[in-house]
């Protein structure tokens, strides 16, 4: 089973996407180095741990005790102060003792789940169970004999008995329950019957999470609708704490004389465990977070006496599924929903991942006891951390992306330590079985695995306490890849009134560059359907924009095609240079307007159009300057370079006299001749 660790930071958003700056923009040595506490962190941790002053550490040691049988889920731990941790779980409503190395069954409610356990003053252990809203007296086996619990309430008009606390103060065990939210008492002395009273009945439809605080007051949490945080005083009386971003206050812990408080945000309603007349399969640890098959958003607050609450932690990435004060530590732990994490935030606010494994979640924690020890959803296990140094400790770097084949070179590190340093490759995203075997670097220094995109690093821990690693750099050379040139057009730049036609032809072409190199363009022009290109630039001239004004002046008229040459010369050595040529469509050169006559006959005007590179397109009269009115041609299309044309004279608004008739044509590249002709009306 893999251990791993991971680390996050206080002011990096949760689950940012690490990137390596690339040195140079050529086919010459590149190289991705890791040398900051975020980049360190990003790859899988091994019994290794991240500082947050960048710096890879030893961590600690995990050892996986797996239950007698397929669990579900751990909802709920209890320490009992003797080396021995209790568990409720999600299976047949299952309490599991984890001693030793072991765990054992311990007692079995027959409820759905253990959604939680409390201790009493006299030792007695009772758990919180849902979907029936009972609470139950565990008793100890006999020897290898199962006893059956003892019910010691049955809450009214209760399905969910969310968290169960015992209040030495009142000397009643104090349930926090849903879907109504009220918080109950419980003298275990009275009748199962008439043992429950309500302390509290909230505006919320769930208290998921309760706390006690050492002058008596109780705090709980609600959700299902808002996430608010209550408290209960000695005399009775509630008030609002606070009231926190989320849908749900899902844990709660007493910090000296702050709290501090797990809240949850989901995009669906939530839908708490029922039973189902077939329960194959228990449902998730953690509430109604549990049914949702998206993670929710996660926040941890720091309230203070005033009612001030303080963001410390989020993320965007996973709900929270439990939290926990050290004092000794001055941290707090809490457990990730989605990921199987284990966080540690320092009341400076430095985040730290202290333990990941490899279930979906981690719903339960019981750090600070005797025996640490951490529980997880789907496949259920429970995890106890060891006082001794890990053996056979490794770092690995994550995934690194050359961004094409590239062939691997030397990896170089700062630290201490003799770290003995191994890679693979492959052309997957991810590791898969496509990639090579993890294999020694050669002579400890050179990657040996074959050229591919993407390849790891991973680094040997030595067993030495003082092994620090502070940063790796993976030196390589990508394969050159070439510029391709997607799109090449001309155009005439517009010509405003009045303005003599341009001769100019705007070219520009649109290249995809992968490697992002400075590339030299050639230019070159044929007539369409010669044989033989002729450069457009000088000898000397270096072209390296992607737009070209050519000058036609001079240029025999005609339809020429036009070839743009890319090449990567500049950027890298003559035997790694890529090229791409693409041609342009058909390019119509024409400098020269349409020549025109015409001659007026009675109340009708005639005459002819003839260019000589291209199809007079239009043709239009005007009377003394006034109003432009096409003219048809003879055969009724105007499609040739030559073409006669007739039309009526304009007569509307004309008086009699002596008047100006004006004729203009316009070819296929926006030339335009004119004739005028005088006549009597």
């Amino acid at each position: 089973m893999t251990r791993r660790v991971w680390l996050a930071f206080a002011g990096l958003a949760a689950g940012m996407v690490m990137a390596f700056a690339i040195e140079g923009e050529s086919v010459s040595t590149r190289s991705a180095t890791l040398d900051t506490a975020a980049e360190l962190s990003a790859g899988v941790l091994d019994r290794v741990a991240v500082t947050s002053d960048g710096t890879v550490v030893l961590g600690e040691e995990l050892d996986r005790v797996a239950p007698p049988e397929p669990v579900g889920s751990v909802w709920s731990l209890l320490d009992l102060g003797d080396g021995a941790v209790l568990a409720g779980t999600g299976v047949e409503g299952r309490v599991y003792r984890i001693e030793n190395g072991r765990a054992t069954r311990w007692a079995e409610t027959g409820a759905v789940v253990v959604t939680s356990l409390a201790r009493g003053e006299d030792g007695s252990i009772y758990a919180g169970t849902l979907p029936d809203g009972r609470v139950y007296r565990l008793v100890a086996p006999r020897g290898e004999q199962l006893q059956a619990p003892v019910l010691v309430a049955e809450l009214p008009d209760v399905q969910h008995v969310w968290s169960v606390a015992w209040d030495a103060r009142r000397h009643v065990l104090l349930c926090a329950t849903g879907p109504d939210g009220k918080l109950f008492s419980v003298d275990p002395r009275r009748p199962a019957a008439t043992a429950a009273t309500v302390l509290f009945d909230s505006e919320e439809p769930h208290l998921y999470s309760m706390a006690l605080r050492d002058d008596g007051e109780v705090i709980v949490g609600a959700g299902g609708g808002h996430a608010v945080v209550y408290g209960l005083g000695v005399n009775g009386r509630p008030r609002v704490i606070a009231r926190l971003g989320g849908d749900e206050v899902k844990g709660l812990a007493v910090a000296g004389e702050d709290v501090v408080a797990i809240s949850n945000e989901f995009s669906e309603a939530p839908e708490p465990p029922r039973r189902t007349v077939a329960q194959s399969r228990a449902p998730t640890a953690g509430g109604p977070t549990a049914a949702r098959a998206r993670p929710g958003r996660g926040t941890l607050y720091r309230i203070r006496p005033s009612g001030l609450a303080e963001r410390v932690y989020a993320t965007a990435d996973s709900h929270l599924s439990a939290v926990q004060w050290d004092a000794r530590r001055r941290e707090i732990w809490l457990g990730l929903g989605v990921g199987g994490r284990v966080l540690a935030v320092g009341v400076d606010r430095t985040v730290r991942v202290a333990h990941d494994v490899d279930e979906a979640g981690v719903t339960a924690l019981s750090l600070t006891g005797r025996a640490r020890v951490f529980g997880t959803a789907d496949t259920a296990a429970f995890y106890r951390v060891l006082d001794r140094a890990p053996t056979g400790a490794t770092w690995n770097s994550k995934v690194i992306d050359a961004g094409s084949p590239a062939r691997w070179g030397a990896v170089r590190s700062r630290g201490v330590g003799a770290f003995v340093w191994e890679s693979r490759a492959g052309n997957a995203e991810l590791p898969d079985a496509t990639w090579s075997a993890w294999e020694p670097l050669e002579g400890g220094v050179t990657v040996r695995s074959p050229s591919s995109r993407y390849v790891q690093v991973r680094a040997r821990f030595p067993s030495a306490a003082d092994a620090v690693l502070r940063a790796v750099t993976v030196f390589y050379l990508p394969e050159n890849q070439r510029a391709v040139v997607t799109e090449l057009s001309a155009s005439q730049p517009e010509t405003k009134a009045g303005e003599t036609r341009s001769q100019v032809l705007k070219l520009a072409w649109k290249v995809e560059n992968p490697d992002n190199d400075g590339l030299r363009y050639r230019l070159y022009f044929r007539g369409d359907g010669d044989q033989t290109w002729r450069g457009l630039l000088r000898n000397q001239e270096w072209l390296t924009a992607s737009s070209y004004e050519w000058s036609t002046e001079g240029l025999a008229e005609g339809w020429y095609r036009v070839e743009v040459d890319a090449s990567d010369e500049s950027a890298n050595p003559e035997d790694a240079v890529t090229r791409d040529v693409r041609v342009s469509e058909p390019v119509l050169v024409d400098n020269t307007p349409p020549t025109v006559t015409a001659r007026v006959e009675g109340d009708r005007v005639r005459g002819e159009v003839e260019d000589g590179a291209s199809v007079v397109l239009r043709v239009e009269v005007s009377v003394d300057g006034g109003e432009w009115r096409a003219l048809r041609a003879d055969d009724g299309v105007l499609d040739e370079r030559r073409e006669g044309f007739a039309g009526a004279v304009p007569a509307a608004g004309v008086r009699a006299g002596e008047h100006v008739l004006s004729v203009r044509a316009a070819d296929e590249a926006g030339n335009v001749g004119t004739a005028g002709v005088r006549y009597r009306r």
